[in-house]
């Protein structure tokens, strides 16, 4: 398979370096026809654009032929000239630095190149117009031409840069959007040292842990820190503070899914996890309540409520089937 890959990696550079080529072969040919045209036919072809240019100009289009004239021959001409040297050889430059990167180096060494050779093809293509009728060399031709060679070449590794950011980013977002996020919630004793037997699943995805507060829970925080978030602690010996506590906890859980947004919520019970399930059951998540293996012939108060909406209920002992008729039975967590 590697040897496979390999030879294929091999033929996707062969043939992106032969396209390169070619392209940059098409370029070099198109200088050579302009630099080859004698100076009357090099006037006319850019007349041609001048005279386009300056009717659909507001400011010129209005000047008289004697204006347009002069506008033409002392403004507009040696600005089209140049501005056509450095444009094809900013695109020379951009090519060549296509077929540099199909090569390993620095980024300096790229450019360097590019720029090197499309300044030497710049210097050839100057030396053959001194031998075309009306045609001359200029050093500040080959400077110019240089200029957008460089040019070119900046933009294309900025295309490059831009390109493999973006890349860069769905990438990430792939691999963000395959990770499961699971959230795991229960009150503190028993029901957590229960949720803490999946410790096994953390490894495979991304996970975060909720619990009630309390002080033999601190230690947690070191372990777990950003992946654990905490909600207030209440007993029903206490009534009015226990529903007080119960509403608050509602507002806490909401704060907490929004934060996280989990694909799944997995819980031992009990009322801590009640109102993060309703949650989740509302806005999309799937849940798995998993009935405590503390109760073996009678039901839980977390496990009436959530047995209606959980997408998995479980069953840590056989005779809770009897009870829970659609419940999984897979035995315990232990």
């Amino acid at each position: 398979m590697k040897k496979e890959r390999g030879k294929s990696e091999e033929m996707k550079i062969i043939i992106q370096r032969t396209i390169w080529i070619i392209l940059i072969i098409i370029n070099c040919v198109t200088i050579f026809q302009f630099s080859n045209q004698n100076a009357i036919i090099s006037s006319n072809t850019s007349g041609k654009v001048i005279d386009w240019l300056i009717d659909i100009i507001p400011f010129t289009s209005q000047l008289e032929e004697k204006e347009k004239a002069r506008v033409k021959e002392e403004i507009m001409q040696p600005i089209i000239r140049k501005l056509a040297h450095f444009s094809i050889y900013a695109l020379l430059g951009f090519l060549i630095m296509g077929l540099a990167c199909t090569y390993n180096g620095t980024f300096y060494q790229k450019i360097l190149c590019s720029v090197l050779l499309a300044c030497l093809y710049a210097m050839s293509d100057e030396f053959h117009q001194l031998f075309i009728s009306g045609r001359s060399g200029q050093i500040t031709d080959v400077l110019i031409d240089t200029a957008g060679a460089l040019t070119g070449a900046i933009i294309f590794m900025l295309i490059i840069k831009y390109y493999r950011r973006i890349t860069k980013k769905q990438v990430e977002r792939k691999k963000l959007e395959k990770s499961t996020k699971l959230l795991f919630i229960s009150s503190t004793g028993g029901h957590f040292n229960e949720l803490m037997q999946l410790k096994p699943l953390f490894q495979k995805c991304t996970y975060h842990i909720v619990t009630e507060t309390s002080p033999a829970m601190e230690h947690l925080k070191q372990e777990y820190g950003k992946n654990l978030d905490f909600l207030a602690y209440g007993t029903k010996k206490t009534p009015l503070r226990y529903i007080g506590i119960l509403f608050i906890n509602c507002f806490k859980s909401l704060w907490i899914y929004l934060k996280f947004r989990p694909q799944i919520v997995i819980t031992t019970g009990t009322h801590t996890a009640g109102p993060m399930c309703c949650i989740a059951k509302i806005l999309g998540s799937k849940i798995i309540y998993i009935e405590t293996f503390a109760n073996r012939n009678t039901k839980t108060q977390a496990g009436r409520l959530l047995y209606y909406i959980a997408d998995v209920f479980i069953v840590q002992w056989e005779e809770m089937l009897n009870i829970y008729p659609k419940a999984i039975y897979l035995g315990g967590v232990y």
